[in-house]
């Protein structure tokens, strides 16, 4: 008996961690969107009020302990090397870190395919507009957070207390 009750008590707890876990995921995805709009702020910033150059930005963006969940960021070299393609690197460092959903991806992406190419309010105007973007996914992200995370959270505990009943 004092085994199924210690069995029953498992299952609680693995399902209520369970639950942690996939809303803790939920949370992750909006932190990272709001560094994705930190990143075009900043960078919007940068441009326009310092004329920085792609590898100067980047420099400036892995220092910013804020976006220390995008670890893309440290795969960007410092500086220019002979046949490096900037927006190539850029993509293929976004494409490497594994947790980033696939809408902050494209925006990343896009992000990445706009720098350097035009003028400095070109370059403001394309990031004004992926920031829109990003706002909107944010938003998206924290209403899904704030509905399912609860959710999970109180399903996985349920589940668990269910089948620690079923093994007593």
């Amino acid at each position: 008996m004092l085994f199924r009750i210690f069995s029953a008590v498992i299952f609680a707890v693995a399902g209520a961690v369970t639950g942690l876990a996939f809303s803790e995921k939920l949370k992750s995805e909006l932190e990272i969107c709001r560094n994705i709009r930190e990143i075009l702020m900043t960078s919007a910033m940068l441009i326009r009020c310092r004329a920085v150059d792609v590898y100067t930005l980047c420099a400036e963006l892995r220092e910013n302990l804020q976006l220390n969940k995008l670890t893309f960021l440290q795969e960007i070299p410092e500086s220019y090397m002979q046949g490096d393609d900037f927006h190539e690197i850029w993509k293929n460092a976004v494409n490497s870190q594994k947790n980033i959903p696939r809408e902050e991806k494209r925006i990343l992406c896009d992000f990445g395919e706009m720098l350097g190419r035009s003028d400095i309010e070109g370059q403001t105007d394309s990031i004004g507009t992926l920031a829109e973007s990003a706002e909107i996914l944010e938003k998206k992200r924290c209403q899904i957070y704030l509905q399912k995370g609860k959710l999970y959270r109180s399903v996985g505990m349920l589940f668990g207390v269910m089948v620690g009943i079923l093994v007593i």
